[in-house]
């Protein structure tokens, strides 16, 4: 029995957080736990619901196939961004071509940020030396249709950003200490966004209250009809730099040294031999209550049918209309103003498109921004003149 306590106590000593649920900051696309981000993923996706992310597995300087990229999309969230002086030089490559680069990471490797020359201010490792409060993140980008302050219930967000060339770049984020956590850079053709709180992007915080709008406000600055999407899932899981540094943690340590490793695996077989020779029930077998089945949709498609279960036709069309203006002044530079009488042959001239598409899209969306309510024939005919102008834009 002292050998079973002892046993426990050690396992116990190994898990990150005690009386917690499960911590691990893995980020990833397909984790359901509180730091993974497949709510992230999820909305993400959404976004861009006419073309599918497609998964990057590889390291910057072996995906040869992105060369010919001009106007594409990469987007990371990891707890630690290490690159080789390869991947380095590849990513500054990608953006100077025209691509959207978007970093979400507690520690961007200092490989890369030299070559762009700004610096990471990384916290100590929360877990150990914070304590729980509300924190919160922001933006600072009055055009963001979003609110402009986030928190939740956890250790403080603490990194952040410095030395950020503000002549060229702009500063769009803030933590809960007014320091910059999220800038963006222009790169040759393309850009940079640097984001160094990836636990904002966790499914924890988007599930937290209205935080989800954080992720859309963030999407509200990144392209919106990319040449080709790709979704990080190779260095969010290296833990390792090229130096050897590593993420510290109680059982990764444990793990890199074997006699230890061989200690802790033979006390787990123990225990669990104790467990299989001692557990015989003494009394007849209790019947196994079946747990209350959560019947609760999955956040993602609450958020995606949010709008159509409240038939608030005007509301998805208010959406529509923001998101599609925000692309013509990101793309044409155009003054948005559909009052003007000339503002759809103006539309033309700047995107190319026939003024026979223009002027019913024009009207349209003045008919619907001075209607109160639409029904569900006006909102696909919206639908269908925006789509129609984005397939014969130039």
């Amino acid at each position: 029995m002292i050998f079973v306590l002892i046993t426990l106590l050690f396992l116990q000593s190994c898990k990150t957080n005690k009386g917690l649920p499960d911590l691990r900051e893995s980020y990833s696309y397909k984790d359901k736990r509180p730091f993974g981000t497949s709510v992230a993923y999820t909305l993400f996706k959404n976004t861009y619901a006419n073309a599918e992310p497609q998964l990057t597995k590889k390291n910057f300087g072996e995906n040869y196939q992105w060369d010919y990229d001009t106007a594409s999309l990469y987007f990371n969230i990891s707890r630690n961004f290490y690159v080789t002086e390869r991947d380095a030089d590849a990513l500054l490559d990608f953006a100077y071509k025209g691509n959207t680069i978007f970093i979400s990471s507690g520690k961007i490797d200092p490989i890369l940020t030299e070559k762009i020359n700004f610096k990471q201010n990384a916290a100590f490792d929360p877990l150990s030396t914070g304590r729980l409060s509300n924190t919160s993140v922001k933006f600072k980008r009055s055009h963001i249709l979003t609110a402009d302050s986030f928190s939740y219930f956890y250790y403080s967000f603490n990194n952040s950003f410095s030395g950020i060339d503000e002549i060229s770049g702009k500063i769009l984020g803030n933590n809960h200490n007014d320091k910059p956590n999220l800038f963006f850079l222009p790169w040759g053709r393309g850009r940079f966004f640097f984001h160094s709180e990836p636990r904002a992007l966790s499914n924890y915080f988007l599930l937290t209250g209205n935080n989800y709008k954080y992720m859309e406000g963030i999407m509200q600055m990144l392209p919106a009809a990319p040449e080709n999407i790709y979704w990080d899932d190779h260095y969010g899981k290296k833990n390792f730099s090229e130096n050897g540094e590593d993420d510290f943690s109680t059982f990764g340590t444990l793990m890199k040294y074997p006699a230890l490793s061989r200690a802790f695996f033979i006390a787990l077989a123990l225990l669990i031999l104790y467990i299989l020779f001692n557990s015989k029930r003494r009394q007849r077998v209790v019947p196994v209550i079946k747990l209350v089945e959560n019947s609760s949709i999955a956040f993602a498609e609450a958020i995606a049918g949010l709008y159509l279960n409240k038939k608030d036709n005007k509301l998805i069309a208010d959406k529509m209309i923001t998101y599609f203006n925000e692309h013509l002044r990101t793309k044409y530079f155009l003054n948005i103003n559909v009052q003007d009488a000339d503002y759809a042959d103006m539309l033309s001239r700047k995107s190319g498109v026939p003024i026979e598409i223009t002027q019913p899209l024009v009207e349209n969306i003045k008919q619907v921004n001075a209607t109160e309510k639409i029904n569900e024939q006006q909102l696909l005919l919206l639908n269908g003149l925006i789509k129609k102008f984005l397939n014969n834009k130039v």
